[in-house]
């Protein structure tokens, strides 16, 4: 029996390259300098757990690290003639990936698994539009099952039946590097990730409950943090350095890498042991969990930058969100790092529950004044977007602030505002964010012509993108900055 588990079209319709990752959100760009694939974690590890537990001639495939459109992906599908076809999309991509998926069910009669966030929040729908099976939650160990014995109708995750118990990650296999390589989405990578790294998971799920985030209330259902063994990381991470000689690095890209500081304290502990501490490690972590014996632990190991979801400088989007952050001990911990030597990022969204333009101006003060005081070497800026299936989506749509006539692939938080709040609509929402992003280019530009590190910054750009990236990444810098100052001007007019 021949399966193919497949991540999601790589450029949309309309020409937007889609940088996919629907246990977060997936965004599309225009160009392709600003364009990079995230390794599509759960369906790299429902492959290997595939490939190590049946006799199937199982293919990975990627069109989003190809870059394929609709048709030459179904190209690329159809070679396979799959029996099964596993898909696990975003609300942003699903109107094209299930087109494609039933124009490869029409040519093979392939039966169609549909997984993630939009599987979860629409199951009914897409079984109704012609998807044979919807797995719901973590769905590694239910895509396997369902595989093995494809005739059962009561296997724990999938619908309509209850979800499966959350899996213990210990037991799970590597993911996926036979068909498509790791150290592939490396290149040019996420944007801020500053060497040749491999995308890795120390753990899963997150301890908290904010409202808006896929993984925490679509994917897990619960709050929850589950740390792998030390001893499993370090020999994977072991394992991919020997494989791959360029690798330079490791981003440590799940929800909160730091949830326990046991934990945190062993794995920095048993990557010095190993001599992989020459390594540059990055990763996602909770502020609240980032003190001061962690930091200097995590320095002499090798990290380089900690990335922190800070989201806004609001107590009352703070309380909307679910989201209890302590502004004074934020700074303290970013300094604290900065100190170390230890580069930061931050988070930052716009539109969220609670938002308004006065408490949504908060944010951008906030990032100013971060910026300037060197407390953040790189941030995001994002519009809060009510992706189906969390809480936040079904406070939007009861309280009727949805945007009409909203299309799935508008779901793009880098692109598109969906909410309309009684005196902050989506236009404004949207405009908030530009400003946000016009602040942040400024200021930061500012900084690197006062520090010295502009010429490096122009140089690094160069070796990622060369010469034509180089063009384009600065004239975008001075359209923002363009679009800066004369914002000025109008407020000093």
């Amino acid at each position: 029996m021949k399966i193919v588990v497949a991540n999601s079209i790589g450029v949309d319709k309309n020409g937007y390259h889609i940088i996919h990752s629907p246990s977060r959100w997936s965004e599309g760009v225009k160009s392709k300098y600003h364009w990079f694939a995230y390794y599509p974690w759960e369906l790299a590890y429902a492959s290997s757990l595939l490939k190590l537990n049946t006799d199937y001639d199982v293919k990975f495939l990627d069109g989003c690290l190809e870059r394929l459109n609709s048709n030459s992906y179904c190209e690329r599908i159809l070679k396979e003639k799959p029996d099964f076809l596993v898909m696990e999309s975003a609300t942003r991509m699903i109107d094209e990936n299930l087109s494609l998926a039933l124009r490869i069910k029409k040519a093979f009669g392939t039966k169609l698994i549909f997984t993630g966030q939009h599987a979860n929040a629409f199951p009914e729908q897409l079984r109704a539009l012609g998807v044979d099976y919807v797995c719901i939650g973590e769905y590694e160990y239910t895509v396997l099952e369902l595989l093995k014995n494809p005739q059962s109708t009561n296997i724990k995750g999938l619908y309509p039946n209850e979800r499966r118990a959350l899996l213990d990650v210990n037991e799970l296999p590597w993911p996926e590097d036979a068909d498509v390589s790791r150290l592939s989405y490396g290149c040019p990578g996420e944007p801020s990730s500053e060497y040749l790294e491999v995308q890795m998971y120390g753990s899963r799920g997150c301890p908290f409950g904010c409202s808006f985030c896929v993984a925490r209330n679509i994917y897990y259902n619960q709050s929850n943090w589950r740390p792998r063994a030390t001893d499993k990381i370090v020999r994977e991470i072991t394992h991919l350095r020997n494989k791959y000689p360029a690798m330079e690095g490791v981003f440590f890209d799940e929800e909160v890498h730091n949830g326990d500081k046991g934990f945190t304290m062993g794995l920095t502990s048993a990557i010095v042991e190993a001599k992989l501490n020459d390594l540059k490690y990055e990763a996602m972590c909770d502020v609240r969990f980032l003190d001061e014996e962690i930091l200097r632990a995590m320095k002499k190991a090798g990290y380089y930058k900690l990335r922190i979801g800070i989201e806004t400088a609001s107590e009352k989007v703070m309380q909307g969100i679910n989201k209890r952050m302590d502004a004074p001990l934020v700074r303290q911990r970013l300094q604290a790092a900065k100190e170390l030597g230890i580069k930061t990022y931050g988070t930052f969204i716009f539109g969220a529950r609670g938002s308004d333009e006065t408490e949504d101006t908060k944010t951008i003060v906030l990032i100013k004044d971060f910026v300037q005081n060197n407390l953040l070497d790189n941030l995001q800026i994002s519009i809060c977007t009510p992706q189906p299936g969390t809480p936040f989506y079904e406070y939007v749509k009861n309280n009727n602030f949805l945007r009409k006539n909203v299309r799935f692939d508008e779901y793009d938080g880098g692109n598109s505002a969906l909410i309309s709040y009684p005196g902050y609509d989506y236009k404004k929402i949207k405009k908030m964010k530009e400003i946000a992003l016009s602040v942040r280019d400024h200021y930061f530009l500012k900084a690197k012509i006062n520090d010295s590190s502009f010429q490096p910054w122009i140089t690094a750009i160069y070796r990622r993108y060369g010469i034509r990236g180089l063009f384009f990444k600065m004239l975008r810098r001075l359209k923002t900055e363009f679009g800066y100052q004369c914002r000025k001007l109008l407020r000093s007019a």
